[in-house]
């Protein structure tokens, strides 16, 4: 194995971006979630009008370790490229709070695999934890930031290729003075806070990011706020009564909600305040080339083809997946196993099925014990659309069918309602959103869907299996939320955090 963990160097001194500039950054922030995805889809396009500008563009020589697109066609390219924001304070200012304990430190502090799909013109983001317990080749079961620390992009691109079962084709990074300079040209970008917060490890008594924002609503945060704000994995709440609680028993998993719900509201800003302009974009682009650093393979002819596909790209249309776990402790420290299973439909998206596909849903049964025949018509009519269905348990429920699903469900539900509507079922089929604390309710992670089958299912005219498919009337269908459940975690003082409020 290569043990040089290759150029993932930060550039200190940077020069201090104008404000003219300001207005494009917004585009590529989120560099550790999701200012790389802006770059691949966005910053693409206009590399035309800049063309030779590309060379200044730092490359990692990764050999053998990406995967060969199948195509490489204009407009036919399946992709994933690995998007990583590693953990060095390098550049930083000497007071950081970001620096304490972390000066030579290299780890991937956020890890992400953008899914582009030319043919659809789609495309999707799976957020890693970083405290994903795996194999890692050599090392034993590490948490998986620790592939990129020890070794670099190629130790981590193996260990995902061989755990997940997924090609990576590219490769882009950007470390935390990255991080601030691309939003330094962004000026602020605003995040809603329903409570004041803070970063606070109660333990240690001291912030690890020094993140704390006292005045809820939409706040702007700038460079320093912003980058200790997606870092923060103590993060915590101010109630009613004054008392500061933890938004999550894990901090990983609060800390990707946050992480994609600040890529969103960057997308849109950057789009609101005319990046698809590519006269500015042309102007601005220096400021993001210093930012990254890419894999030798990717050429400017193929970020020019896929800015061209997604110019017009909607952020709202982008799908955002956490990988599933589950919490468990190993000795002293608390770490997350993943959920083989409902990852498994997760990273069938990744593989290359298209998003309508039911290969990408993870779904389980619970019925009334009385509901027996009517529970195996349902199921084979769901298996021969290609579902394949979970072991079913059994739930009283009167009423029609209900689908319950998680933050990253929704679209899978609506596959299994036009399954049902299909096989023949007349009866109301209603779509539940369980929010709150994924740990908390592991059976609604990554695109899992829980379909209850009511009591009365099947009791009486247009039942389903006696209705004829090609005669069926639409269901009519409702959307609800149903409070969240509280976390089994054995930590005191927790209370599960919402789904983000946008700003604007």
């Amino acid at each position: 194995m290569n043990t040089a963990a290759q150029p993932f160097t930060a550039k200190p001194d940077r020069q201090r971006l104008s404000r003219f500039s300001r207005s494009w950054g917004q585009r590529f922030v989120l560099a550790f979630n999701a200012a790389m995805i802006v770059t691949a889809l966005t910053l693409a396009w206009v590399l035309h009008l800049t063309y030779q500008q590309v060379s200044s563009i730092d490359r990692v020589q990764l050999g053998g370790t990406l995967t060969l697109a199948p195509s490489t066609k204009p407009g036919e390219r399946v992709l994933n490229i690995l998007l990583v924001g590693y953990d060095s304070s390098d550049g930083l200012d000497a007071d950081d709070p970001i620096r304490v304990g972390r000066d030579g430190e290299r780890l991937g502090d956020v890890t992400i695999i953008l899914h582009i799909d030319e043919r659809a013109g789609t495309a999707a983001m799976l957020s890693i934890p970083r405290d994903l317990w795996v194999p890692i080749e050599g090392y034993g079961d590490r948490r998986i930031n620790y592939a990129f620390g020890i070794e670099g992009p190629e130790l981590l691109i193996e260990t995902i290729n061989r755990e997940f079962d997924i090609p990576i084709h590219h490769y882009m990074s950007v470390d935390f003075a990255g991080f601030q300079g691309i939003v330094e040209a962004v000026d602020h970008v605003d995040v809603y806070f329903e409570q004041p917060a803070r970063d606070w490890n109660e333990a240690e008594q001291h912030s690890q990011t020094g993140f704390e924002m006292l005045n809820p609503g939409c706040q702007p945060l700038d460079p320093p706020t912003a980058l200790a704000y997606v870092r923060s994995r103590y993060y915590q709440v101010q109630q009613a009564d004054g008392e500061w609680t933890n938004s999550l028993p894990l901090s990983d998993i609060g800390r990707i909600q946050r992480q994609q719900d600040f890529m969103f509201q960057l997308m849109k800003r950057a789009i609101a305040t005319g990046a698809r302009n590519p006269f500015t974009l042309a102007d601005l682009i220096d400021v993001t080339l210093e930012q990254i650093t890419i894999d030798q393979e990717m050429t400017p002819q193929l970020l020019l083809d896929l800015g061209t596909t997604y110019r017009s790209f909607d952020p709202g249309e982008l799908g955002t997946y956490s990988y599933p776990s589950d919490s468990e402790r190993v000795g002293t420290a608390w770490v997350l196993l993943p959920l083989r299973n409902q990852a498994d439909a997760v990273l069938e998206l990744f593989r290359g099925s298209p998003p309508d596909s039911p290969a990408t849903v993870y779904l389980s049964i619970e019925s009334d014990p009385s509901q027996k025949e009517q529970l195996q018509h349902l199921s084979l009519a769901l298996e021969q659309d290609g579902f394949s269905v979970a072991e079913s348990q059994i739930r009283q429920h009167q009423g029609g069918i209900v689908l319950e699903h998680g933050i990253d469900g929704q679209e899978a539900a609506e596959l299994v309602r036009t399954s049902l509507l299909r096989s023949g079922v007349q009866e109301a089929i209603t779509l539940e959103l369980i929010a709150g604390d994924p740990i908390s309710n592991l059976a609604y992670q990554g695109r899992s869907v829980v379909m209850i089958l009511g009591s009365d299912v099947g009791s009486g005219p247009g039942a389903a299996g006696e209705s004829d498919p090609a005669t069926t009337t639409t269901s009519n269908t409702t959307t609800t939320e149903i409070p969240s459940t509280e976390s089994p975690e054995p930590e005191s003082g927790v209370t599960t955090t919402p789904i983000p409020v946008q700003c604007g």
